[in-house]
């Protein structure tokens, strides 16, 4: 996803003890401690807030990347706070990641890093290489021509160096690759080791590094330059596509996957009742000032160093409010929702090239990007090229990844050394 051409840019331990690990306080004897809500869709309670959030953040992607046309100023002004979205994906992603890999932990286990990576792999890998497949080998299927390297693509570092080209959006899973590969070695590194205090003070360590940095390129590179100046083009390349530069998402994310599983009481009440809805309006205060920064100060220096915590810290609130039972009892009664957020990751990976090839063949026949033909036609063609992806390959390669897990990944029974079946 590319951020939107507006403002200065020309056009272009011990089993039973839940907390042992982070050195914690241990639960009473008196009062058995409470186990980490279930987070997986086959556990008893499927969080569908979760899914609600991971549907507006593919949705409002969607809007951002299509057209913006002149003299609708409200719809352009929530266009633009599309790339927001990709934030929304990032703090669900530290969540969800953080929790399977620190559940084995609270239980003084250590996380699998060979059934990790496999799991991880064979989730992300087999739809993303064959979108790129048909950008590289089929020109007409991108909606720009490619002109990154087919071998950044499959090293995940397309998102440096970047500039907007035929699947440029592919840059967030660079991202999120790079948070896979290190999470689990931060995991392994700091267990046992770490104080619940420590691990705070260094995730907003961390973002405040991450501002720091940003507000520092920017006066180095931007501060100096007229709205009009060619050097604007940079911008993204430089402040928005690279990992450096986005992590407060994951960041979030993971510091309340470490509270859902090491704080399980806390976590419950703040998911519940009035704490929730007052998280629910942090959140939507947080997300407002974004908006805010984004219309008033797009890519100055307050924009560059505050919407990206900001959008995070948002979310994040907003992550808790709706992972409670009367969330989740609300959210699943949207009809299509779980369906959806099934989809969307097959849908990020399609969508603009699927409505991009639906305009160029509608507008011949005098159907804009807004005429309803076109609208309801990039909707339906997208549906169809993301189902057919989901069902054609990333089903039938989680079908995989289970027996693989049982094969490969097989977990040695409480049994003496010589009697342990081998894999």
């Amino acid at each position: 996803m590319h951020s939107a051409n507006r403002g200065p840019v020309i056009n272009s331990g011990a089993r039973n003890q839940v907390t042992l690990h982070w050195r914690c306080p241990l639960p009473s004897s008196e009062s058995p401690p409470l186990r980490p809500t279930p987070l997986n869709a086959t556990e008893p309670r499927h969080l569908a807030g979760l899914d609600l959030l991971r549907c507006l953040a593919i949705l409002i992607v969607l809007l951002f990347h299509y057209p913006r046309p002149e003299g609708h100023e409200t719809y352009r002004m929530l266009a633009n706070f599309g790339w927001t979205g990709v934030e929304l994906f990032f703090v669900l992603s530290g969540f969800l990641i953080g929790s399977q890999l620190l559940e084995p932990v609270s239980r003084g286990e250590t996380p699998s890093l060979k059934r990790f990576y496999l799991r991880r792999s064979l989730r992300i890998l087999p739809p993303y290489l064959i979108v790129v497949a048909l950008y590289l080998f089929i020109p007409a299927w991108s909606e720009r021509p490619v002109e990154t390297p087919a071998w950044r693509f499959l090293t995940f570092t397309q998102n440096f160096g970047l500039r907007l080209n035929g699947f440029s959006h592919a840059w967030s899973l660079c991202v999120e690759e790079h948070f896979y590969l290190v999470l689990p070695l931060a995991v392994l590194a700091l267990r046992g080791r770490v104080r619940a205090a420590h691990l705070v003070a260094g995730a907003v360590g961390l973002m405040v590094a991450g501002m720091l940095l940003r507000g520092g390129l920017w006066q180095r590179y931007f501060s100096m330059l007229g709205p009009s100046d060619a050097g604007w083009r940079g911008y993204d390349t430089l402040l928005y596509y690279p990992t450096y530069a986005r992590l407060d998402g994951l960041t979030c994310g993971a510091l309340l996957a470490t509270l859902r599983v090491f704080r399980p009481a806390a976590w419950e009440r703040w998911t519940q009742g009035s704490r929730a809805g007052v998280l629910a309006l942090v959140g939507l205060g947080c997300l407002g000032g974004v908006l805010w920064l984004n219309e008033q100060h797009f890519r100055y220096l307050a924009h560059t160093m505050l919407a990206f915590p900001l959008t995070s810290l948002g979310y994040a609130a907003l992550l808790v409010a709706l992972a409670g039972p009367a969330a989740s009892r609300v959210c699943a009664r949207i009809p299509g929702a779980r369906t959806f957020a099934v989809l969307s990751f097959t849908v990020y990976l399609t969508h603009k090239a699927v409505q991009h090839g639906v305009r160029v063949a509608l507008e011949p026949h005098g159907m804009d990007a807004f005429h309803p033909v076109t609208l309801l036609g990039g909707a339906v063609t997208v549906l169809l090229a993301s189902l057919a992806l989901h069902h054609g390959v990333e089903r039938p390669a989680l079908k995989w990844r289970s027996r693989l897990e049982t094969w490969l990944v097989r977990e040695p029974l409480p049994q003496p050394a010589a009697s342990v079946p081998r894999p």
